[in-house]
């Protein structure tokens, strides 16, 4: 899941000591509207800020660079295209399996 990957992102940041948290927010579709999702910081808890869409996303966190792609197979490459309008992304790691090798080789050549 998401969620479980994201929490094994902050005990990796944790545990090799980073000031702060490399997971800057999540963005997910499917909930009613922007919200907060509580992970751990070592022994702390923190709250990483959820939007709905990806504009808010990135107006709120204009620092990020990296997007790490969760989406399923069925809508991986949509949000890949979409993540591609917002120059501030430097990197996006796809993680869904299935891709169609053919939608793997547009995506590079954008």
């Amino acid at each position: 899941s998401q969620t479980r990957a994201v929490q094994g992102m902050l005990d990796f940041d944790y545990v090799c000591r980073r000031s702060e948290p490399s997971v800057a927010a999540m963005v997910y579709p499917m909930v009613g509207g922007d919200s907060k999702q509580n992970f751990y910081w070592g022994h702390k808890e923190i709250l990483i800020p959820v939007y709905k869409s990806m504009a808010d996303a990135m107006k709120n966190h204009p620092d990020v660079d990296v997007l790490v792609n969760f989406a399923s197979l069925r809508s991986a490459y949509d949000s890949s295209i979409e993540c591609m309008g917002y120059p501030q992304i430097k990197t996006i790691a796809i993680i869904a399996e299935g891709i169609p090798e053919n939608f793997t080789r547009k995506l590079i050549k954008l």
